[in-house]
């Protein structure tokens, strides 16, 4: 009987696992992704947005961390779509975050005179000046901040197009049923087990978002992650009503390169629920519409819920204690899709030389 045996078994089809694979692929190392859904992309990875934003002021780490991703983005999408054929619809159109009193006028243009004097990118706006950008929008808002770099993508596009330049490149994937066990021999993994079945590997990395802490366990390690449920509408509108993301009123608008808008989204603490439910979805629409009024005459097009991976320390980025050879890489919270692409070289980098090109010392599992 053949054994099964990768160099790296990846837990989670995801982004965050497929750009794993993929920068492990390119560096002719060949991974096993295992997910318990039907195919990639099928949980957090479908359900957001999608948007590319890092409006912190401050060079902390988990902040240059998501600039440094947000500057990988550009190349991928040329590379994804002349590898694959996909294209992620990665948009650069930029972001407004508006405000309608005066405290939310304070905190924001704080923020964007702090990014300016530290050299990022920030425009304070006028009530005329927001109005002649986007003429759609509501006139309860008295002004706004432009954050001109801040863009999109389709995450399940994106995770497809991963998953297929990886495959193209040697990697394998396995969908349906779940991780079960973690085998070791010692203070080292060797391998997992899916359906009663051993596959063996040098190196296990869970990437399994908010299930992540789940996996852990297998290996007697408790990893704090817990879901966190984001319900999401998608109406449409064609001619577009607007071409900025936009932020105000408690949701965000995502113009779509299809015509679709989509209004998000709730954070809600509700365990391993990820129903859809009247009071969520009527909360979105409310201030959607206030946002935006004219889309209250657009039609419904789809509701829907994600789990996103919550960790107060996260993301966690490294190997696990006692456990030398298993590597976290989950914990991404609301920026999953935007932390991918950093995710999946610092990651690969650890795997294959040892030597990531960013520290994950602030990110590391175990820290105080």
């Amino acid at each position: 009987m053949s054994v099964s045996h990768a160099d790296v078994i990846i837990i989670g089809g995801g982004v965050i696992g497929c750009a794993v694979a993929y920068n492990l692929a390119k560096s002719q190392v060949k991974p096993l992704v295992i997910d318990k859904a039907g195919g990639v992309g099928r949980e957090a990875s479908r359900a957001g947005a999608g948007i590319l934003a890092s409006h912190a002021s401050t060079r902390e780490p988990y902040a240059e961390l998501c600039r440094a991703s947000l500057a990988l983005y550009p190349p991928l999408a040329e590379e994804l779509i002349a590898e694959t054929q996909i294209d992620i619809e990665f948009i650069q159109s930029g972001s407004i975050a508006v405000f309608s009193t005066d405290a939310e006028k304070n905190g924001l243009i704080s923020l964007a005179e702090r990014r300016v004097e530290r050299g990022f990118s920030a425009e304070v706006l006028t009530a005329a000046q927001v109005l002649e950008l986007e003429p759609a929008i509501s006139k309860e808002v008295i002004g706004g901040v432009r954050f001109p770099h801040d863009a999109q993508v389709r995450g399940a596009k994106l995770a497809k197009a991963l998953a297929k330049g990886a495959a193209q490149l040697g990697a394998q994937f396995l969908f349906g049923n779940p991780v079960t066990a973690i085998l070791r021999k010692a203070e080292r993994a060797v391998g997992v087990e899916v359906n009663g079945v051993a596959h063996y590997g040098d190196t296990i990395v869970i990437a399994a978002g908010c299930w992540s802490g789940k996996m852990a366990t297998l290996v007697d390690y408790s990893l704090p992650i817990e879901p966190v449920r984001g319900q999401m509408v998608l109406t449409e509108s064609m001619p577009p009503l607007f071409r900025h993301i936009i932020d105000g009123f408690g949701v965000y608008l995502v113009p779509r390169s299809d015509g679709k808008v989509l209004i998000g989204a709730t954070v809600e603490f509700v365990g391993f629920d990820n129903r859809t439910t009247l009071g969520g979805i009527h909360g979105l629409i409310e201030s959607g519409t206030t946002l935006m009024p004219a889309l209250a005459e657009k039609p419904i097009v789809q509701a829907w819920s994600g789990l996103r991976p919550y960790s107060k320390g996260g993301p966690y980025l490294g190997k696990l204690p006692g456990c030398e050879n298993v590597i976290a890489a989950s914990g991404h919270y609301k920026n999953g899709i935007l932390l991918s692409p950093i995710t999946g070289k610092l990651i690969g980098e650890l795997i294959t030389t040892g030597r990531p090109s960013m520290s994950l010392e602030p990110f590391r599992l175990g820290k105080t």
